[in-house]
């Protein structure tokens, strides 16, 4: 299967262009970008569904992305038969459809201004399931919304975590003790956050779930969240993205509690990771298939990364391009990879990278992706009481106490970002 569907995405020199001019209808795919989307020659898979939880500013952009190809595929009977669906929560599709009175639109703006747009109608529907216009196998889902299950046909084969690391948890338990029949039974769940990630898979001495399976994800797409479903991306054409399937050994990946609980992965797991994959390149997504090792380097890559500017742009309330401005905030990055580095190694992870190179990659993001507002300085200015700093400079704190590592920097970060959680947390308790 995945050889025919790899041929079908990959293998071809066609192509087809995303753009208003293509498309009459204005109730239908709609934008000013480019993108570019691979042809395949022949229809002969199975239905294969994608869905996205959470639409914050990576979901967005993820869901957008691959809605659009995903549309495509609909009306084009060479293109391989392609689903994709948003879940969110009631409130915030309610809330999003409030302010509309048929259509509701998704939008991606990139640098230059270009935008992307999806439209959705259905707004009102008891189930609160909004269908893209001219596209019915492109949803967004209120999860909680609709009281009947799906049929076998549209639940989901891969499932991109997009939501907050402190919330993956939560998250994956309510999928699934409230709304399993959203998943296939065999399901690969991707966590695409912040952090070395969390996958809830004991609960009361028993496994979260037998056959799901997991899978890490880091991406190098930037996002800023202008508001709900409104994205601003930096980064979308030359960032990239990475996936890998979860093995054991928790302490190797960084994930807490998997050591005598994850399964390993299955044949088939794989081949959707795969086609996963191939979809998302199809979409206009660098995205590839890393093996364990690399990806726990990857992961610990974008950790360090993070835990250099999110915490620093946050106490200065400035943005990236606060943390590599002045000798003092260069001076605090260096201290704050050094300790990191320690960490990582006492880890056994393997990053190919020194110090200084690692310094030198923290202060050109800061630099590149100058005018953005990190996450944390977003969640803060929202007065959210709850930031990723756990699963950021806390990763880092706890590893140090665990092996013994003095991090006196990136404690006294977390401390001072605590107390700016706390402060959010009193005045709403008011």
């Amino acid at each position: 299967m995945l050889q025919t569907w790899r041929r079908q995405w990959i293998l071809t020199t066609g192509t087809y262009r995303l753009a208003v001019a293509q498309r009459r209808n204005r109730c239908a795919l709609v934008g000013t970008s480019s993108a570019t989307l691979t042809a395949p020659q022949a229809r002969n898979v199975s239905d294969f569904r994608v869905g996205v939880l959470g639409l914050g500013a990576i979901g967005t952009i993820f869901f957008i992305r691959s809605g659009r190809l995903a549309a495509v595929s609909e009306t084009k009977k060479e293109l391989p038969i392609l689903s994709v669906d948003a879940l969110i929560k009631v409130e915030q599709f309610d809330t999003w459809v409030k302010k509309k009175k048929k259509t509701a639109t998704m939008q991606l703006i990139h640098d230059g201004q270009e935008t992307e747009t999806l439209e959705f109608q259905g707004l009102t529907t008891a189930d609160k399931v909004a269908t893209a216009c001219n596209a019915s196998n492109v949803r967004v889902r209120a999860l909680g919304g609709s009281t009947g299950e799906p049929h076998d046909g549209h639940k989901l084969d891969v499932l991109l975590v997009t939501v907050k690391a402190h919330d993956s948890v939560g998250a994956i338990r309510s999928l699934r003790e409230r709304h399993r029949h959203v998943l296939k039974d065999d399901a690969l769940c991707v966590l695409l956050q912040n952090g070395l990630g969390e996958v809830p898979t004991v609960e009361n001495g028993e496994r979260i779930d037998n056959r799901w399976q997991f899978g890490s994800g880091v991406t190098f797409v930037g996002g800023r969240v202008l508001e709900f479903a409104k994205v601003k991306t930096s980064g979308l054409e030359a960032g990239k993205t990475y996936v890998a399937p979860l093995h054991r050994h928790g302490a190797e990946t960084g994930l807490s509690g998997l050591e005598d609980t994850m399964t390993m992965p299955r044949e088939h797991d794989d081949v959707k990771m795969q086609m996963l994959v191939d979809v998302l390149v199809a979409a206009g997504i660098h995205c590839k298939v890393l093996g364990s090792n690399e990806m726990q380097a990857m992961l610990w890559h974008k950790l360090i990364i993070n835990a250099a500017i999110n915490p620093l742009a946050s106490l200065l309330n400035a943005p990236n391009r606060s943390v590599a401005s002045s000798e003092s905030s260069r001076r605090c990055v260096h201290l704050v990879v050094q300790e990191a580095l320690a960490v990582a190694h006492c880890e056994q992870i393997l990053l190919n990278r020194s110090q200084n190179e690692l310094v030198d990659d923290v202060l050109e993001v800061a630099r590149t992706t100058g005018s953005n507002v990190c996450s944390m300085l977003a969640d803060l200015r929202r007065g959210s009481s709850r930031t990723e700093i756990d699963a950021m400079t806390g990763r880092i704190v706890a590893g140090g106490k665990r092996h013994g590592i003095p991090t006196p920097t990136n404690e006294l970060l977390l401390l001072l970002v605590k107390a700016l959680e706390e402060e959010r947390e009193v005045r709403q308790s008011r």
